[in-house]
């Protein structure tokens, strides 16, 4: 979950009112019960998440998006073959996986994450978006972070994780409402100022009419708006190091069965009148074929975390993650 912290608040500061864990046809009956003792396969993927990252609360449920990401991800990312293996499922194009460089700064902010993939990744110390808060707290955070070559270029690789999740109420359909979504609409307004001047615009918005950005009040078009703006603003940075961001690719997984988030329906667009239209239609091609402009959609890929895990290698990780995952979920 983009920017999520540990109380629940967004990046406005404010209660995030999200619908989780709620649907009695989502799991098989005992799942809870069966994995309570063994919510990760390897507890030992948490120590690579240094303490100023904020994982969620829920990061020990064993129903949580986060421990998800970090229980499927930390562990496939053991091995860089393994990993490039998952992403390119995506069509990614993955060359190669560039460890992460420990203890590198990216203008001003220390990451002391090590291996394959940062988890609750800000980007430099001063935020592009001008958002206030730390990693995982009110602030723009990315699930995953991933350096790889694409294309022979250094490119950045967010992700987005979904497992659970569902966004049916008012406070999760239009976020630029309110005192709250008036700061919101002139915060991400001035990003895309910027980049309009770069012409480097991602949307498929035209000078007055049609799509607007206030289309994007739906919290997973909002969360996706946000890693776009992050990505975009950021992806010519270089470490302390000297490792140049060349690129970015964005990646949104979610689960094949959680319906609930993988369709846009009529009252998930109830403030959203430039994507009427769109209703009855995949989450993820809406996003892809409708609102980002022909240029930026090359940069997006998206998919079902849960059907790749059917495609690793046989392992004791692969058993785990298939029964834990797969199996279990009706």
């Amino acid at each position: 979950m983009v920017s999520s912290d540990k109380t629940g608040k967004n990046n406005g500061g404010e209660k995030e009112v999200i619908t989780m864990y709620k649907e009695s046809d989502f799991f098989a009956r005992n799942y809870e019960n069966r994995w309570n003792s063994q919510v990760f396969f390897d507890r030992t993927v948490l120590n690579n998440i240094p303490k100023d990252a904020k994982l969620h609360d829920d990061i020990e449920n064993v129903k949580s998006n986060a421990a998800a990401c970090v229980n499927v991800l930390g562990n496939i990312a053991k091995d860089q073959e393994g990993v490039i293996n998952f992403l390119n499922t995506f069509g990614l194009g993955v060359q190669e996986i560039i460890p992460f460089p420990t203890g590198a700064s990216l203008d001003g902010y220390k990451y002391n994450d090590s291996g394959n993939v940062v988890f609750e990744w800000i980007g430099p110390n001063q935020s592009p978006l001008h958002e206030r808060g730390g990693r995982g707290q009110n602030r723009t955070s990315i699930d995953a972070f991933i350096l790889a070559k694409v294309d022979n270029k250094v490119t950045q690789i967010f992700i987005e994780w979904k497992f659970t999740e569902k966004y049916n109420s008012d406070g999760n359909l239009n976020k630029f409402a309110g005192i709250a979504g008036n700061e919101r609409l002139r915060r991400y307004s001035m990003c895309l100022a910027e980049l309009r001047k770069l012409k480097d615009f991602p949307f498929n918005m035209t000078y007055e009419k049609g799509l607007g950005l206030y289309d994007l009040g739906y919290e997973p078009f909002y969360q996706l708006l946000r890693m776009t703006l992050l990505a975009k603003l950021t992806k010519n940075l270089t470490f302390d190091n000297g490792l140049k961001i060349e690129n970015y690719k964005i990646l949104h997984l979610s689960h094949s069965t959680n319906q609930a988030l993988n369709l846009v329906t009529k009252h998930h667009l109830s403030f959203s009148p430039g994507l009427q239209d769109c209703a009855g239609e995949s989450l993820h091609e809406v996003w892809k074929n409708t609102i980002l402009a022909s240029a930026e959609s090359n940069t997006f890929h998206y998919g079902y975390w849960d059907e790749q895990i059917k495609t690793l290698p046989k392992s004791a990780m692969k058993k785990y993650l298939m029964e834990r995952y797969v199996e279990f979920v009706n």
